[in-house]
């Protein structure tokens, strides 16, 4: 709710409908047996984000604003059901961290997808991490290749890479949604 670009972005109305509901929506048909679980901050400004959750029974949990690193380890601590992970571990190959679209990008920004074996997040020292790394916690991925095995899914059309379908600003939320 807090973001510096556009402040309340997550319950901005889009198509008559809050923009985390949409995003909730495509997780749960992307992968119907696996639990969502919202993260957001203990910060009173993600109170009204988090009576929104709450409301439409999406599991919420919340944790430090400036440390989103150690916001995602305690809720994979706490809330990751093995079961599940072995679930989706048996549809993908076993070699890989992360499974990804941006690395490199081939599909519009805005649809990335991001699948991070539990372990291998766990297993990285949170002391090492710049302070990106902290907040943008897929970072550390990327910005060192070869620690870890990485899968890019190619969208089989590089030119998707120059859509931007993100929502980081008002004026984004408005242009998506005449269909620009």
């Amino acid at each position: 709710m807090s973001s510096r670009r556009f402040p309340g972005k997550v319950l901005a109305p889009f198509k008559g409908k809050p923009l985390i509901t949409h995003v909730v929506e495509r997780v749960s048909q992307a992968l119907p047996r696996v639990p969502v679980t919202v993260l957001t901050s203990i910060e009173t400004s993600d109170d009204p984000l988090f009576a929104y959750l709450v409301s439409q029974n999406i599991d919420v949990f919340r944790g430090a604003l400036d440390n989103v690193f150690e916001r995602f380890s305690m809720c994979a601590r706490g809330r990751v059901d093995p079961h599940v992970l072995k679930e989706l571990a048996s549809r993908v190959d076993e070699d890989w961290d992360i499974i990804t679209t941006v690395f490199p990008r081939t599909f519009p920004r805005g649809t990335n997808g991001e699948l991070i074996r539990t372990s291998s997040f766990l297993g990285i020292d949170a002391h090492t991490l710049t302070e990106h790394e902290r907040e943008h916690v897929t970072s550390i991925f990327y910005n060192h290749p070869e620690k870890f095995r990485i899968l890019n899914i190619d969208s089989g059309d590089p030119k998707l890479a120059e859509l931007n379908l993100c929502v980081d600003t008002i004026e984004d939320l408005r242009r998506l949604e005449a269909g620009e």
